[in-house]
């Protein structure tokens, strides 16, 4: 089965062609494009809209294949940015939809913790971190297992101080929490106290996400299931905060 994986959580653009056969899933291509961020031109090749469905082809280019001989699709679901969230999936659902293919999507965060897991000392708590910006982080926190990574708690979006409280609550109580990810940069002082696994991942990896979607894939297609498939935001929009009620008839207006 080839698997055509996606992730636009971030800045990052990460794409690759994965077979899954025996359970097992090889990485065939891939490709990792950097989008300006938004002070730069954006335009119709500045950011990921511009960029897909462009990169597939050219990730299918590579491995020697087409389009129709791609067998399902596999996308993070972020938290992240709430357009590039957007532009990911939408994507992937049309060209699923177009082409009768299963698509399956996973938190990107749990991606990063898969892709970090190696890394890290059996039996830590990865917690995987992206910048949530608004003085927030977007946190995930999972254990290794099998082949895969489960969550020991719920995706949160925290300010970096309340993070650290929960992390250091969780070290006290033996958990052995590491942090990492593009997340940690932007608050290093607040993090400073929990070790980060050397050679984690700058960002959301789509081998990871093939392999956290792998078994939902190899169940078949599924046109209810691609239809319900929605972005894991974690927190609100500023629309919805704003407007929780809509701007239709009727809505309350500020």
């Amino acid at each position: 089965m080839w698997v055509a994986a996606l992730d636009t959580s971030t800045l990052a653009l990460s794409c690759a062609l994965c077979e899954l056969a025996g359970g097992e899933v090889r990485l065939v291509a891939e490709r990792t494009e950097h989008a300006p961020a938004k002070a730069g031109p954006q335009g119709p090749t500045g950011g990921h809209g511009g960029r897909l469905p462009g990169v597939l082809q050219d990730v299918l280019a590579a491995a020697g294949r087409r389009l129709s001989e791609v067998d399902g699709y596999a996308v993070g679901l972020g938290p992240g940015s709430f357009t590039g969230l957007r532009i990911g999936l939408a994507t992937w659902k049309g060209l699923a939809y177009g082409h009768h293919r299963p698509l399956a999507g996973v938190s990107s965060l749990a991606a990063l913790a898969l892709a970090a897991a190696p890394a890290a000392e059996p039996g830590a708590l990865l917690v995987p971190l992206l910048d949530a910006k608004k003085g927030e982080l977007y946190a995930g926190f999972y254990r290794a297992g099998g082949a895969g990574v489960e969550a020991a708690a719920p995706d949160a979006a925290l300010p970096p101080e309340a993070l650290a409280a929960r992390l250091a609550a969780l070290a006290a109580e033996g958990a052995r929490p590491v942090a990492f990810g593009p997340g940690r940069a932007a608050y290093p002082e607040a993090l400073a106290a929990f070790a980060a696994p050397e050679g984690a991942p700058a960002s959301p990896p789509a081998l990871a996400v093939a392999r956290l979607c792998a078994a939902e894939l190899a169940a078949g297609y599924d046109q209810a299931k691609l239809f319900a498939l929605e972005p894991h935001y974690v927190r609100k929009s500023e629309a919805e905060v704003k407007f929780p009620h809509g701007l239709g008839p009727g809505a309350d207006r500020p």
